[in-house]
């Protein structure tokens, strides 16, 4: 096996060490199932648990506001603007806001692979009862193509909807040919990312994303509860406010009579408060992925399923996940031939200490950069 190139993430080997005491007791490869929290988020979060005990009382320790540090931090993760981001409940929460915010008419279609991740295809398969026509896409193989999606949508697609990275095999979406070809065609491209936001760069503005909705329980390494959504300026006429509050509205409530003026961007579909607790949690996290660097996270993610994918093949073990290396992530699915084999592996493999996860195409296997070449190696050595 090849070494994993670390020359260029100085401090990488200190951070595993110093952030995450779970590499000393497992060999942990299922981040796209949930991420362990660094030492300096669990410390942050007893902080402001303790300052919390205080409510409105000014006390030694408090940390700055977290939500400008977290805006900020997210909108130099996707290239966004800091005033196209709202903080949302999870994934699914940001996707409903655009799925049933946009003015369906008699008629209208969404296209959506399917395959995709079950709460997504639940959020577009509700529209039908608003008379919506649903067009899930078949899938043949590890993900659809943007000619697969493509062929679906006509002249009254209002939007396109699928996962940046697909959570049964790692799939990586051609996100810049398919933001090209929906915007031509007309039509809004809403991006599940929860599997790629924290793991790889992202630029929403390049891509022509129209809304990207994310959760900080994976890549983000800060827990349950607080995901963000990303709504692009010319899409802000197309998705209105479903659900409102004081926070979504720019003036006064009382004198607005019937018709209430949104607040500009984002900030219009904010309709109470927020997960403070996560908020805090993810503002630590990210100054970690800061420190890290997306590049690098994306680098070691990309060479740690090469190695992977590498073994398996030399092992002759069917691998479920694109051949293609620009449609691969750093998630990888193989199977050993049967749902009983792979389910029984995985049991297997836990009792060794090695944790990755049963999906319904094979066994799934998630690092990211805190893992080495060293614990691919030794899952490699634990196959039968």
């Amino acid at each position: 096996m090849g070494a994993v190139d670390t020359a260029h993430a100085p401090g990488i080997e200190a951070i595993r060490e110093q952030e995450f005491p779970i590499v000393r007791e497992y060999t942990y490869l299922n981040i796209a199932a949930q991420g362990p929290w660094p030492t300096r988020t669990v410390r942050a979060v007893e902080r402001f648990a303790a300052v919390s005990q205080f409510p409105g009382i000014e006390r030694a320790g408090a940390e700055p506001p977290a939500q400008p540090r977290v805006r900020a931090s997210l909108a130099r993760l996707i290239g966004a603007r800091e005033d196209e981001i709202v903080f949302t409940g999870n994934t699914t929460h940001g996707m409903n806001i655009c799925a049933q915010g946009i003015a369906w008419r008699p008629g209208d279609n969404v296209v959506v692979p399917a395959r995709e991740f079950p709460s997504l295809m639940a959020t577009w398969a509700h529209l039908r009862r608003r008379g919506v026509e649903v067009r899930f896409v078949p899938v043949e193989g590890a993900g659809p193509t943007v000619d697969d999606i493509m062929a679906r949508v006509d002249g009254r697609t209002r939007a396109v909807s699928c996962s940046a990275i697909t959570w049964d095999t790692g799939y990586r979406a051609d996100l810049e040919d398919l933001g090209r070809r929906c915007a031509e065609s007309g039509c809004l491209l809403i991006v599940d990312g929860v599997q790629a936001v924290g793991a790889r760069q992202l630029d929403v503005k390049r891509l022509r994303i129209s809304a990207l909705a994310t959760h900080a329980y994976k890549w983000l390494l800060a827990g349950f509860g607080l995901g963000a959504l990303y709504v692009a300026p010319e899409a802000l006429d197309r998705i209105n406010p479903t659900f409102v509050g004081a926070g979504s509205v720019a003036g006064d409530v009382d004198s607005a009579g019937g018709d209430l003026a949104w607040k500009p961007g984002a900030a219009r579909f904010q309709a109470g408060g927020l997960n403070s607790t996560g908020m805090a949690a993810l503002a630590v996290s990210l100054s970690l992925i800061d420190e890290v660097g997306i590049a690098t996270i994306e680098e070691r993610g990309r060479a740690l399923a090469d190695a992977l994918v590498a073994g398996l093949r030399r092992k002759g073990i069917q691998v479920v996940s694109s051949p293609d290396p620009a449609r691969r992530s750093a998630i990888t699915v193989f199977t050993l031939g049967s749902h009983e084999r792979d389910a029984a592996l995985v049991e297997q493999f836990a009792a060794q200490g090695i944790i990755v996860a049963h999906r319904p195409l094979g066994v799934r296997v998630s690092p990211n950069f805190y893992n080495t070449e060293e614990e691919i190696g030794r899952l490699l050595d634990a196959l039968p």
